[in-house]
């Protein structure tokens, strides 16, 4: 991947308003990503999620541990049915090897809108547990990317790559 870099003062601004939405996120119809920042050194990356009423996705494990704030709408994990659910003002923490599954309330009336600060690896899983996929720091620069091109979108820049630089998408 080609990057074109600019240099920043010791923290760094993301207009996330501003961001293109990618589409049809890991193949799902309803799951649309934003890409704010990704540090592939540090196994960071932090992304806004918008789900449409009733989505599942499927089970998935992360190796490093997950903040998340929900903007609106409600959702919850399969494996947790006496738990909470996470709704406008919710926010989650999960430690790392953390295993489950998110499903979006069918009650919604609008998007689920999630704001999600991940570290390490998220494995996604098949029906047996066996690892199917994986999504890290370097895969979402890499898929944003590319669903971005594949919407004809522009590509934004972003504080994202080796270390923290506002770099171009290519």
């Amino acid at each position: 991947m080609a990057i074109d870099e600019l240099t920043f003062s010791e923290s760094f601004h993301t207009a996330s308003n501003d961001l293109p939405w990618a589409d049809r996120w890991g193949g799902l119809d309803g799951v649309r990503l934003k890409l704010l920042m990704a540090d592939i050194d540090a196994g960071r990356y932090v992304v806004r999620m918008q789900f449409a009423p009733g989505v599942l996705v499927a089970p998935h494990k992360h190796s490093g541990e997950i903040h998340a704030f929900t903007f609106s709408g409600e959702w919850s994990y399969l494996e947790y049915p006496d738990g909470p659910s996470n709704r406008q003002g919710s926010y989650l923490f999960e430690p790392a090897g953390s295993t489950h599954t998110l499903k979006v309330s069918d009650a919604n009336d609008d998007e689920t809108d999630i704001l999600f600060v991940m570290s390490g690896a998220m494995l996604h899983l098949d029906e047996t547990g066996a690892v199917v996929a994986v999504t890290d720091a370097q895969s979402v620069i890499r898929d944003y990317a590319a669903l971005l091109r594949a919407q004809n979108e522009v590509l934004p820049m972003l504080p994202i790559g080796r270390g923290i630089k506002y770099t171009q998408l290519v």
